[in-house]
């Protein structure tokens, strides 16, 4: 999904989210939403995970969304679709599922501390996981719907603006059946644009949470930006799309959210 190259511009392929290379190692992390992508999109993903984690809620959501495999998951007989680990304060998960699962010996991590969502614990348990274990990730992928409370939406974009210090910089994208979103920190960016987006001149966004005293320059875009400050209260990047050209490039001298439509690529809306 995401390489920096020699001019140390950052390149961005979300193409790549679903046709992953395999020098690509990334996590993969289910938030207690919906599952509304197919299971031919999401389960390859799963199982070229380097690591792979269920939130409370999201574990009973997985084990239903994998239909027939669960019985297999939960007798302890294969464990290609049982989480590296289960974290999350516990207080939406099935205490009969957390039984069986404790049964079987995966591996839960009670997180109590509620200063955090449990999102953020999740990632810093991903963070203590990394250190343990010396894995080395290039990306972390977030299953997550933007369907729900406008509360835990701007919570989720919270989580990535922590998650950049105490990932280090290791990008987080937050996949839904329509929308990919994810951070982009201060510096030049190119986002190459698949051309079936191009072609149904599917919506993108640059959103400025945080530091309105910012300058932004884009090519690429139909309502591009010349030196640009976004911020509440005055211009935003919101329902903007294509030029035509296969590339967008983005300017940025503070961290921004950009978020663009997919339902092209998936053949799913929320």
């Amino acid at each position: 999904m995401h390489r920096r190259n020699a001019s140390s511009e950052n390149l961005w392929d979300p193409q790549k989210v679903f046709q992953c290379p395999s020098d690509y190692k990334y996590a993969m992390v289910i938030l207690n939403r919906p599952i509304c992508l197919h299971q031919d999109q999401v389960l390859p993903l799963w199982r070229k995970a380097r690591v792979t984690i269920t939130v409370d809620g999201g574990t009973d959501r997985w084990m239903k969304y994998i239909g027939d495999q669960a019985q297999g998951v939960l007798s302890g007989t294969t464990k290609t679709y049982l989480p590296t680990f289960i974290t999350g304060d516990m207080d939406s998960i099935a205490p009969s599922l957390l039984k069986k699962l404790q049964l079987i010996k995966a591996n839960v991590i009670y997180t109590l501390d509620q200063s955090e969502t449990d999102y953020t614990k999740a990632l810093i348990q991903l963070k203590q996981y990394m250190m343990d274990h010396q894995e080395k990730l290039d990306g972390v992928y977030i299953l997550t719907e933007t369907s729900g409370r406008f509360d835990q939406i701007i919570s989720n974009i919270n989580t990535l603006y922590k998650s950049f210090k105490f990932l280090n910089g290791i990008p987080v994208i937050q996949i839904a059946c329509d929308s990919l979103t994810w951070l982009l920190k201060p510096g030049r960016h190119k986002i190459l644009v698949p051309d079936i987006l191009l072609k149904n001149e599917s919506w993108c966004a640059l959103i400025p949470f945080g530091d309105s005293n910012n300058c932004v320059t884009t090519t690429g875009l139909k309502w591009n930006l010349d030196r640009t400050c976004l911020r509440f209260g005055g211009l935003i990047s919101t329902s903007n799309t294509y030029d035509g050209t296969p590339e967008v490039t983005i300017d940025t001298d503070v961290f921004l959210v950009w978020a663009m439509g997919i339902e092209s690529i998936t053949g799913v809306t929320a």
